[in-house]
């Protein structure tokens, strides 16, 4: 197997996919030749026919980070060379794809240094170090604890990050919650500790002590295991926890990226863009379906800014109509999207990253007129006018702040690269080979009548409560609703359903109208958490034993949600099934929707 199809399988690149390894050899010999990833997703036919885009994408970055290896490696060699170590065999060097396996090969090589045992005897055991090293990471990531307690009496810290504190199995912590207490540990609120399963690693030395009894120069399991595994454990799980985080929350910044670019365009030959200023203007510029300027005008809105909009336009034949998802006046947004609605086909576009868009316009148009062109362009050609901007300043990525830019640039980079050879969301999970699934109509983004006429503000919004809502994008994490303000509400993955879902593109598709329910309320930053779950009666409440009596247990201590985002795989699992307090959680809901019903 060439090293590529190895370095995949053994990082599980692919997940559980089952891929030929005749096809990952043949995309990593066109790689070799210098193939472009555009080029490799246009080759269809029987050289990699089972790989999907999202297959090829990740055997593609697997490349880089295959090369990236080989460059730590010549590293090592330089850093060894140059500190009178001995260098360590190719031979050996060969079977790892990861710096911390290097590590345990650097470690072994201290125990049982060359001319220490037989040669061929001693490199056996060296890989059998590297087997029994990935066995303890692997049960240290499913069964490891990670305990998060505060580090800081600072109230601000703690108001941010103390409600993350508590302790759950590695694995059971989901990729955004952990990104977010590692924005906390940065912050010096919170401090991590592992509780490793030390006694099942260190059967799995004794399981393979004949394989490395020329590494063990007498010691026992458990003093093996504490020299030669131990020190860099502990690490070595953060950082793949680290990994997986961020995989995850790059991973989501693709898929929105990928949808920004390869959104329907309005089947409209000419359009007009409309934006609402600060200052409280209209910006409108008229634009052909090839991205050409016809007209641009600024205007004030007025009583009624959809006619201020139309004598702007003109004579002007325009079909469709460019409005921002978002506005700083949500009032003024939702009269222009309800006024134009019955008439003329809207969309709406995100209004990010606009300062950059505008300054790369090649006409010289006020600013309120080019916000609008700007949102014109980006409907009518996604590719080409989205790609022209940095995709990092997009901000598509939860906790953005904490990954590395130019990994998520190129990331972002690489989905441009499939939205270049016609990928679109729908065609990413399937197979190269198979037909591409015909387009359906669109469905307009929002109904012909407000969402929800009782909610003005964020501040109307009461945990509980249930709501009306349009999908406006999906994401691997979850869902983004527009429930009526200018802030849009998340369905976590975790909320989607009452069952465990996978895909949320299972559930749920951009323009579909769903009824949510109100989590949480985030003012300080803006956030909504919504479910779709629907809302269960409390459980009846059983007396429980009391402490010392059979089947008594000492309760865990359990971990409270972060603005509701969390749910499923999270830290709040020991919250199922637990005894309800005071009213019934079904009557302090009511409650609250009458409250509200009054207001």
């Amino acid at each position: 197997m060439r090293l590529l199809a190895r370095y995949i399988q053994r990082n599980r690149v692919l997940g559980d996919a089952e891929i030929p390894v005749s096809e990952l050899e043949s995309v990593e010999q066109a790689l070799e030749q210098g193939e472009t990833l555009p080029n490799l997703l246009k080759q269809r036919g029987a050289s990699f026919g089972s790989l999907t885009p999202r297959h090829l994408l990740g055997v593609w970055r697997a490349s880089r980070g295959f090369r990236a290896h080989q460059e730590y490696l010549q590293r090592v060699a330089e850093r060894r060379r140059s500190e009178g170590q001995p260098p360590i065999a190719s031979s050996l060097l060969s079977q790892t794809f990861a710096a911390h396996e290097v590590g345990v090969i650097e470690r072994a090589e201290v125990l049982a240094p060359p001319g220490a045992a037989a040669e061929h005897r001693r490199r056996d055991a060296i890989k059998e170090a590297l087997l029994v090293w990935n066995a303890c990471l692997a049960i240290g990531r499913r069964e490891g604890k990670v305990k998060v307690s505060p580090a800081t009496e600072d109230a601000e810290l703690l108001d941010e990050f103390g409600n993350l504190a508590g302790t759950a199995t590695l694995a059971d912590v989901a990729g955004h919650r952990w990104l977010a207490i590692r924005r906390g540990e940065k912050a010096r609120a919170l401090k991590i500790d592992v509780d490793l399963p030390i006694d099942p690693m260190i059967a799995q030395v004794e399981a393979h002590g004949a394989g490395l009894s020329a590494l063990s120069g007498g010691r026992n399991a458990r003093a093996l295991f504490e020299a030669l595994f131990l020190p860099d454990l502990v690490a070595s799980l953060l950082s793949a926890k680290d990994e997986e985080a961020t995989h995850q929350a790059i991973g989501s910044a693709c898929d929105a990226y990928l949808g920004l670019l390869t959104a329907p365009r309005p089947k409209a030959e000419l359009v007009a863009g409309v934006f609402p200023a600060r200052g409280g203007e209209l910006g409108v510029a008229v634009v052909q379906r090839d991205g050409k300027l016809v007209h641009h005008a600024v205007v004030a809105p007025g009583e009624s800014p959809v006619a201020a909009v139309e004598q702007a336009i003109g004579g002007h034949a325009v079909e469709g109509v460019v409005l921002p998802a978002t506005a700083a006046d949500h009032d003024l947004l939702q009269a222009l999207v309800q006024g134009f609605g019955p008439n003329l086909p809207v969309t709406q576009v995100k209004s990010v990253a606009m300062g950059e868009a505008q300054h790369q316009l090649e006409e010289q148009v006020p600013p309120p007129a080019a916000g609008a062109l700007v949102l014109a362009r980006r409907a009518v050609r996604p590719i080409k006018y989205w790609g022209q901007v940095d995709p990092v300043s997009l901000g598509l990525a939860e906790y953005q702040q904490d990954l590395d830019a130019d990994r998520l640039r190129a990331s972002l980079q690489d989905m441009y690269q499939l939205a270049v050879a016609g990928v679109k969301v729908e065609d990413a999970s399937r197979p190269i080979g198979a037909p591409a699934a015909k387009a359906k109509a669109a469905t307009p983004r929002v109904p012909a009548a407000p969402l929800n006429p009782l909610v003005k503000s964020v501040d109307d919004l009461r945990p509980g409560m249930n709501v009306n809502g349009v999908v406006t994008n999906v994401t691997q994490f979850g869902a983004f609703v527009n429930i009526g303000l200018s802030q849009e509400g998340l369905v976590h993955v975790s909320e989607l359903a009452d069952h465990f879902v996978k895909d949320p593109n299972e559930v749920v598709r951009v323009g579909q109208q769903v009824s949510v329910r109100v989590l949480g309320i985030d003012r300080g930053r803006g956030r909504i958490s919504l479910s779709m779950k629907p809302e269960r009666a409390p459980a009846p409440r059983r007396e429980a034993p009391t402490r010392g009596e059979p089947g008594a247990r000492v309760p865990l201590e359990p971990m409270p949600r972060r603005g509701g985002g969390g749910g499923g795989r999270d830290f709040d699992r020991s919250r199922s099934g637990a005894a309800a307090s005071g009213p019934s959680r079904a009557q302090a809901l009511a409650d609250l929707e009458a409250l509200f019903k009054k207001k």
